[in-house]
């Protein structure tokens, strides 16, 4: 179960896409497209409940990620791959990777 603290979670429909929100306070930290898109977005906030927050979310929904901190920087990790985490990472649910610059690799 996420935190309750400040996070709320929500599933809306944008121009017939099914949206998974995870907000924490006014941040969306996790954005599920389809059940097949994970978008990640700290909202500037480098911070242990953040990263658990999103970490909560893919348990949760079983979205195949987990976010970490190893000196200092962010890395986002999936079945198949780790890359450093950046605002806007996209991450493909059923293969487990994640897009560089839009590209799937």
């Amino acid at each position: 179960m996420i935190g309750t603290h400040k996070t709320t979670q929500r599933v809306v429909k944008e121009d017939n896409n099914r949206i998974l929100s995870v907000v924490y306070h006014n941040t969306e930290v996790v954005k599920v497209i389809n059940d097949e898109q994970v978008i990640l977005n700290n909202g500037g906030y480098l911070t242990a409940t953040t990263k658990r927050r999103m970490n909560q979310a893919s348990m949760q929904y079983n979205l195949g990620f987990d976010v970490y901190q190893s000196d200092f920087c962010w890395y986002v990790r999936t079945a198949n791959e780790i890359v450093e985490y950046y605002n806007g990472i996209v991450i493909d649910i059923e293969n487990k990777c994640i897009s560089h610059d839009g590209e799937w690799d």
